[in-house]
């Protein structure tokens, strides 16, 4: 934390996972108190909670309720929480709390999606590698249409997909706000909108709402650096604009190298061209410490991130 202080950074997001929330909530209380002590704000986010959010972490939670998972088309049960079932809408909602308790300044939703097929089924490309068809999705379809949910991704079933993300996402959101926090939502870039919203405005409107973001990762995409980072920044200031909300980006800081230097300068400016001004990177020392984001010459490539946003460093 004293790094980042001196580095010129002003906010740190610290992780959340469920390793976390079952056994080191009070050494997570005293990481917070550090850093507000240091004078960061701290944002708190769900590290891979039940595979429903961004991040690398495992689920115990899902191991243990194997019945709340979603099922892709060809029946497959995975362990990642549906947000069509109550109980596990329930879980997040004590983990919200948890993450409040700590002192969050912001809780951090981090990338809600559906079960990405690359990370759970053996035929990611096969048309019925989408989720989800357990029970609570086919009792709400059939509630909402008057029909059976077929097994394909007609567009009532995507539009149905769709409206129950939004509600998982402003349903939580009103729920940190009604204990008293504030929520950040962190939407994944328009690229593939079959796993994650794609339309924003319902999630922007949401009441209790401070803080819209996204994360447009465009070495991650293939993207050029500029029309993607630059494009995903002015839409989400617009919408942010529209409903009072602060607009957040998030600048690539894994997968790079040196040579990226001028990318990520560029990423930087693109943002802030847009209008938007509260940047954060992931991640810490760009990731130097993670084997699968496999970043070259870590230690160089922080240098190179601090400079372009903060204007410090230490190389």
């Amino acid at each position: 934390m004293e790094d980042l202080v001196a580095r010129g950074f002003t906010g740190v997001l610290h992780t959340f996972s469920e390793n976390d929330y079952n056994w080191y909530r009070r050494q997570m209380e005293r990481i917070v108190a550090v850093s507000h002590e240091l004078g960061l704000e701290v944002q708190v986010g769900p590290w891979g909670l039940a595979h429903a959010f961004g991040g690398e972490a495992e689920s115990l939670f899902m191991t243990q309720h194997p019945h709340l998972g979603q099922q892709f088309a060809d029946g497959r049960r995975i362990g990642a929480g549906c947000p069509s079932q109550p109980e596990f809408r329930a879980f997040v909602k004590q983990w919200a709390q948890a993450a409040v308790d700590l002192g969050a300044d912001r809780v951090f939703w981090d990338e809600p999606h559906w079960a990405h097929p690359v990370r759970f089924h053996p035929q990611p490309d096969s048309a019925d590698a989408w989720t989800c068809v357990c029970e609570a999705c086919t009792t709400a379809f059939r509630d909402r249409f008057g029909a059976e949910m077929p097994h394909e991704l007609t567009e009532e079933v995507r539009s149905f997909r769709e409206d129950v993300l939004t509600d998982f996402v402003r349903e939580l959101v009103a729920h940190v706000d009604a204990i008293g926090g504030r929520s950040t939502v962190c939407l994944l870039p328009s690229v593939d909108g079959l796993h994650a919203v794609d339309s924003w405005e319902p999630v922007a409107s949401a009441p209790g709402l401070d803080t819209l973001a996204t994360d447009p990762y465009w070495s991650f995409f293939g993207l050029d650096v500029q029309e993607f980072v630059g494009g995903q920044a002015r839409r989400t200031a617009e919408l942010a604009q529209a409903h009072q909300l602060t607009p957040q980006i998030w600048i690539q800081g894994f997968k790079l190298g040196p040579d990226d230097e001028a990318d990520i300068h560029a990423a930087v400016q693109a943002a802030r061209d847009a209008g938007v001004e509260d940047l954060w990177t992931w991640g810490y020392e760009a990731c130097g410490h993670m084997t699968h984001l496999d970043t070259r010459e870590p230690e160089r490539v922080w240098e190179i991130l601090t400079e372009a946003l903060t204007g410090g460093g230490r190389g």
